[in-house]
């Protein structure tokens, strides 16, 4: 870029010193011939011009688009700091929503997977495989099996009086 800028001011060097031998002709054919050449001059000037406000507009966005990267990296550090490494079953990490930054949000788990690649996915209840209770990741799909739950004890009070129906 700073070779077409040097570029563009000599050229409007030459330009002038052809502006300045115009003055000094005196013959209507060195005149014309002096005037196209200046021409061609001004047009090659323009051209670097047009390159040059090109390249800047391009610099310009890619200097946002870095500016909105940094943004969105500072971003993810700071809410990276409100969960903490949680075993959700033996050899199966997630990050989960820490106590003390919980305030009114449900505590949740996030896909070790796409926190790792600065992605915020909440783990999504899918069911039981087996006896054990299974999250899935609506990002990348991966699943999670938790610590296995015994069923649940209900306990169930009969009337005293046989004949009364439920």
């Amino acid at each position: 870029m700073i070779d077409m800028i040097t570029g563009a001011f000599g050229g409007l060097k030459s330009a002038a010193e052809l502006a300045q031998s115009l003055l000094t002709l005196k013959t209507d054919s060195a005149v014309s011939t002096k005037a196209v050449e200046l021409n061609r001059i001004i047009f090659d000037i323009q051209q670097k011009m047009f390159a040059i406000q090109a390249d800047y507009a391009a610099l310009l966005s890619r200097t946002g688009d870095l500016e909105a990267e940094i943004r969105d990296l500072k971003s993810w550090e700071e809410e990276k700091q409100r969960y903490q490494l949680h075993e959700l079953a033996p050899g199966t990490f997630t990050h989960r929503l820490k106590p003390d930054c919980q305030g009114s949000e449900p505590l949740h788990d996030l896909c070790e997977n796409c926190y790792q690649n600065g992605v915020k996915s909440i783990l999504q209840a899918a069911g039981h495989k087996g006896s054990y209770p299974c999250f899935v990741c609506p990002k990348c799909k991966s699943e999670y099996l938790a610590e296995r739950q015994s069923m649940p004890s209900y306990v169930v009070s009969l009337p005293s009086n046989p004949r009364t129906r439920f």
